[in-house]
Parts: structure tokens; sequence; C-alpha cells
């Protein structure tokens, strides 16, 4: 085994401790308690935060930039298409929650692929309609996915391979984040992920912004 793959074998553990430790940290630290409305799963940034400079390209060959984000409550959850599980069981929550709601005006959600090399438009449409065609899915160049990335407080990393070699996994928070009309970071949904409670928050938020 070379010592390339040993070090891959090390850092995807290493990454795996300190995105927890980070999301305990954040819990304890920078959500708001003292919520009127008690949410099941959903955490509320208390001063949301606001996200810039960032240009993506959907499924759509269409760009995405904070401006998309105007005007609606938006579920951002970071992947890529060959993930083997986590990203299609989140995906599979996110349906299922939007059959649950009871808002009338649901909110969008934007999968964003950390995996440019791998997933183009056309592989995020075929990829994201599988779930929900009302769903969108994007990505960028390196650039823009670590901008938009490290705003929101997504962390991933992308084994060492070599190039051409299109076999290779992805570490990735498994967050779901909400983006505010404000197109600002208004709260997150931290993994496990469950449709009855995501829909059941979601209500509560909606109503009580309405």
């Amino acid at each position: 085994m070379s010592d390339s793959q040993n070090s891959n074998k090390l850092i995807l553990p290493v990454f795996a401790l300190i995105a927890a430790i980070a999301g305990l940290f954040a819990s304890i630290y920078y959500f708001d308690d003292e919520d009127e409305i008690k949410y099941t799963t959903l955490k509320l940034y208390p001063s949301p935060k606001a996200i810039s400079g960032f240009e993506l390209t959907n499924q759509n060959n269409e760009k995405i930039t904070e401006n998309s984000f105007a005007d609606e409550w938006t579920l951002i959850f970071f992947g890529y298409t060959h993930c083997p599980d986590v990203c299609p069981t989140t995906l599979t929550e996110l349906q299922k929650t939007f059959k649950l709601l009871k808002s009338e005006k649901k909110p969008k959600v934007l999968f964003v692929s950390v995996d440019p090399e791998r997933d183009n438009p056309e592989l995020l449409k075929n990829y994201i309609t599988f779930f929900n065609e009302d769903f969108n899915a994007a990505t960028s160049d390196e650039d823009n996915i670590h901008k938009i990335a490290t705003q929101i407080g997504v962390a991933y990393y992308i084994a060492d391979h070599e190039k051409g070699d299109l076999n290779y996994i992805v570490d990735h928070t498994a967050a779901i984040f909400l983006i505010n009309p404000q197109k600002k970071l208004h709260g997150i949904f931290s993994s496990p992920h469950e449709a009855n409670a995501i829909a059941t928050d979601l209500d509560k938020l909606l109503s009580a912004e309405s």
C-alpha cells in the first residue's frame, strides 16, 4: 500500500472527527436557544449572515448567485453525484419532506456538488430529477465552490487521485442549510435527517414568517 493511500485513510477519519467537533461547537455557541418557537431539529442563527461573491451553474446551464436566493426560502445541501450513501439518503428525505409540507409556498432546494471534475450540468440534471424535478443542482470551479462553502460553513475533502482517475471519494458536511428571502444564512438542519421532523419545523417557521 502506498504512502498516499495510507495518508488518505488517516485524513478521512480525522476530517470526520473535526466536522463533528465543529458541529457540536456551533450548536453550543452559535445558535439561539431562546427561540420563541421550539424546533425539533432546526437550529437558527441568532444573526443571519449574508453570503455573496460566488457564481454557480445549475443543471439547465443557468447562473446561480446570491440574487437567486432573493424573496424565497432555500434549502442547500452540499455533496456529489457519486456519493454512495449520505447524498441519496438526504435527497430522498428532502423529497419526502416536500410531500409532507403543509405550507403553500414551499422552499426551493439546491444541491451543490463539490466535485466539479465529475459533475457537469448534464449529469446533475439526470441525478437531481430522479429525486424531484423541482429541485435544483449546481456546481462551479473550485474557487467558486470554496467561496460559497466557506461562507456557509461547509467542509469537504476530495481524496488524492491521479489525473483522469474518476474512482475517488469525497468527504463533506452532511447538514442542510437554510437561506432566508433576504439572501442570508438563517439556520441549519444537522444530520441525521428525518423528513417528518424537517417538515414540521419548516411549517412552523414558514407560518411564523408569513
